[in-house]
Formats: structure tokens, C-alpha cells, sequence
């Protein structure tokens, strides 16, 4: 069986990357040795997509990912990711119209968070994630309990994401200042964290980080291969 063409919509060059290398990456765990799926990407302009986030245009921003859907499948995707989370605020105005199946970042982690047993769970992103509640009615109808950054707290981990890791200028300074929030969100009852920026387990890990966290980037990924080595995809449509 050839493994399924995967398409990944990036809306930063550091998530999209990070999930492509990914793919091919573990694709060993699934598949014979130098075999992966063959990956479509396409990343429109960030000043594009990250302008209709900030102003919560999600159809505007639907738009977008509607034409870079199309592109991917024009040459041969067979499903569909975005390794990005704020924009799935937008699902809703996207998925129905996808002509091959979806694989949705906060369906895929919030079931990661339940079957992890996690009762509490600390929630990170770019500022619109954190404050918008991309996650917490999700969580809660899991039975999980969301524990979202205080307003000074999204505007550090906010600037660090965008002044830092997307433009890959890190430091251990401003990793340092991602720490410290986790660290504060362990001292407030997070049993485990929500890295919910794609960029974040670029700079956070297991050798950094206070909290046992779900990495959406690489769980993505991961999730894409298994449903693109299934003989399959009618159950996703």
C-alpha cells in the first residue's frame, strides 16, 4: 500500500517545517526504511494570514486557507493539515468545503490531553489562542479543566513567540521567560500544558520545561502519518 500524499497549509515557515520534518522523520516507525508519504506544501505570506487573525477575521482568513487547500490538493494531496493552531478558529467556514479529509489540531490534542489522563490542563499560544478560548470549551467537554495565562502573562509568551521563535531569533532569554510562565501555571494546579503554538516545541522540551506537555506540532504530524498509511480515509470524511 503507497501511503497517502499529505498537504500542509503552513502559516509560519517554523511549524510548517517542524511538521513536515516530522512526517518524514517517523515515518520509520510505520513504514520501510527512506519510505514517507509524499508531502505538498504551500505557505501564503504570514503578513497575510496573521493580519486576519489579529482582527479575528476568520472568513477572511478562511479564504485564504480555502485557496491553499486547493493548491495542495491540485498536485496530488489526499488530506489535509495546518500546523497552526489560532487558525482553526476559522475550521467552521473551511472544513465543509475541503474536498479531501481534515486532520484538526484541537480535536487531535484535546484528545491526546483525555486519553494522557490529565485533569488540568495549562493552555499556550499567541495571544488570540490564549484569550479567545480556542481550547477551553473543548477541554471542558472532555471533562478537563482549562487553566489559561493571566493577561501579563499571554503578553510575554505573545511577544516571545512572535519577536523571537517565528523570526528564529531566540535566546536563552526569552525561552527562559516561556519557562517561568509554565513554571507559574505548575505553582496554580497544571497537571500538563497545551503547547497550542506550533512554534513552542521549537524552544520548549523535556529537558526545559516544568510541566508534562502535548506538543500539537509533532502530534499533528504523527497523526497525519498514521491516517496516511491506512489503506482508508473514509472514516475522517
Amino acid at each position: 500500500m503507497d501511503p497517502k500524499t499529505i498537504g500542509i497549509v503552513a502559516i509560519t515557515a517554523e511549524g510548517g517545517s517542524l511538521c513536515y520534518r516530522t512526517i518524514v522523520a517517523e515515518s520509520a516507525t510505520v513504514l520501510p526504511p527512506s519510505v514517507h508519504p509524499p508531502v505538498a506544501l504551500y505557505n501564503p505570506s504570514l503578513h497575510l494570514t496573521n493580519g486576519y487573525i489579529q482582527a479575528r477575521d476568520w472568513q477572511g482568513l478562511a479564504a485564504i486557507v480555502r485557496d491553499s487547500i486547493d493548491k495542495v490538493v491540485s498536485i496530488g494531496a489526499e488530506l489535509v493539515v495546518i500546523p497552526a493552531n489560532a487558525p482553526h478558529y476559522a475550521a467552521s467556514h473551511f472544513v465543509p468545503e475541503c474536498p479531501v479529509p481534515f486532520v484538526n489540531i484541537v480535536e487531535t490534542t484535546v484528545a491526546a490531553c483525555e486519553a494522557g489522563g490529565y485533569a488540568r490542563m495549562a493552555i499556550l499560544g499567541i495571544g488570540v489562542t490564549m484569550s479567545d478560548g480556542l481550547y477551553e470549551q473543548p477541554l471542558r467537554d472532555r471533562g478537563i479543566e482549562p487553566i489559561v495565562p493571566t493577561a501579563e502573562e499571554q503578553t510575554v509568551i505573545n511577544r516571545v513567540i512572535f519577536d523571537h521563535i517565528i523570526p528564529a531569533r531566540v535566546t536563552p532569554a526569552s525561552v527562559q521567560q516561556i519557562v517561568d510562565v509554565m513554571q507559574q501555571l505548575k505553582e496554580r494546579g497544571a497537571d500538563a500544558v497545551i503547547l497550542g503554538c506550533t512554534e513552542l516545541p521549537i524552544v520548549i522540551d523535556e529537558s526545559n520545561s516544568p510541566l508534562p506537555f502535548i506538543d500539537t506540532t509533532r502530534l499533528l504530524a504523527r497523526k497525519a502519518l498514521e491516517l496516511g498509511c491506512t489503506p482508508s480515509l473514509e472514516s475522517l470524511a
